[in-house]
């Protein structure tokens, strides 16, 4: 990141001010990206209005999901809308990640600072101790959770591939260190996209799927706890806020009361303004006025106040339940369930559509950023493949 003031500048964002204008001269600006973010507009600055939400911030925000929109959609364009090749190239920066993940925790058990301590030359990265090694481990990405979110994809793509016997995008060695990496980052949302994916690729509910998937995830589930401090923590403070209602500080001094606090925040906004939520950028306001740090903590901590932790929850604050259902219908309208598997290429569409699926999920639950780590990049995707995919059957028939 460049800077943080008066908005956060990623490295990522100059290739995007060098490529849009060639992209906005060549492909133009699409007229369904302009249907969706016209209510949003109309939406934002009624609020300001009002003042429930801040112009700045609601610019920053609407500014920033409409430019990285254009960007990713010139981007896809130029692909000639190539889900596979976009995804396989998605794949690949997975795998970069896995492998400095790799070097992060060698050098961890060699004592080698630089090169698991990254601090020296990303500013918005945190060396996160912990876990099963020591470290949790996350790469170039500054949280765990953000790793085992963006490496999802290519945790399904491993989880098919060694359900499978198959070698789509990685080999069985690559897919067995994608899940390792997965592993030590200790990340409980890491977890769930693994248990998802082993759902997923098995591709039927049946009993003895339920019994043995229960038993492994029970086994997972206090193992973790017996063995991980933190993955300990966050469990006895999600039972602590939700089921004995206790926000003493080992509950309340962690991210399950971030999520607790966040979800209350969203819930007594969407209380007020059911429909259309209070306009992108709002969750910050909301979260002001609602925010249980002011009445049940006698001290100071405020996490997440911009994204509200989770994309769900957000959704909720900002959209309402009208933008919430829309982002919802776009993800069961790209979910491919199955496929005739002797037909490749509706196999992979099926592999991506489930692979991002499962991506999108997490997010939901846990990341809150609209724009963090191409999140418009991988929703476009997520619906150009299911796009491709229906004109595919029709095609067949």
């Amino acid at each position: 990141m460049f800077f943080k003031t008066p908005f956060e500048f990623y490295f990522y964002y100059i290739f995007i001010l060098i490529l849009l204008p060639f992209f906005l001269v060549k492909y133009g600006v699409p007229k369904f990206l302009l249907h969706i973010l016209a209510l949003p507009l109309l939406v934002g600055l009624f609020y300001i209005l009002t003042e429930e939400n801040l112009p700045f911030t609601f610019f920053k925000v609407f500014g920033g999901v409409f430019i990285t929109s254009l960007f990713f959609y010139g981007w896809i364009q130029h692909f000639k809308t190539d889900v596979k090749i976009i995804f396989k190239w998605y794949c690949y920066s997975c795998w970069v990640l896995v492998i400095i993940g790799i070097i992060q925790f060698s050098s961890f058990f060699i004592g080698f600072k630089y090169g698991y301590d990254f601090s020296w030359f990303l500013n918005k990265w945190g060396l996160v101790q912990g876990g099963v090694i020591g470290i949790r481990v996350n790469s170039l990405l500054s949280e765990p959770t953000y790793l085992a979110t963006a490496l999802s994809p290519a945790i399904y793509v491993s989880v098919q591939n060694i359900i499978s016997k198959s070698n789509y995008i990685f080999n069985k060695f690559q897919s067995i260190i994608i899940l390792i990496i997965a592993i030590l980052t200790t990340s409980s949302i890491g977890y769930l996209g693994i248990l998802i994916s082993i759902l997923l690729c098995t591709e039927t509910i049946r009993i003895r799927y339920i019994v043995f998937g229960s038993i492994i995830s029970t086994l997972a589930f206090t193992l973790a706890y017996n063995n991980v401090k933190d993955f300990k923590s966050r469990v006895d403070a999600a039972k602590g806020l939700l089921i004995d209602n206790d926000f003493g500080i080992a509950n309340t001094n962690n991210s399950s009361f971030v999520l607790f606090n966040n979800l209350h925040v969203a819930k007594e906004n969407l209380k007020r303004n059911p429909i259309f939520g209070t306009g992108l950028g709002s969750h910050e306001t909301a979260f002001k006025k609602f925010t249980l740090t002011k009445t049940l903590l006698p001290y100071d901590f405020e996490f997440n106040v911009k994204d509200g932790n989770s994309l769900f929850l957000r959704l909720c604050t900002e959209t309402g339940l009208l933008g919430l259902g829309f982002v919802l219908l776009v993800i069961a309208r790209g979910f491919i369930y199955k496929v005739d598997i002797h037909k490749e290429h509706l196999l992979k569409h099926k592999i991506i559509s489930q692979s991002l699926f499962v991506l999108l999920v997490l997010v939901l639950i846990r990341q809150g950023n609209y724009m963090l780590n191409g999140l418009p990049l991988l929703f476009l995707l997520y619906y150009y493949n299911g796009v491709h995919y229906k004109k595919s059957i029709v095609h067949e028939e």
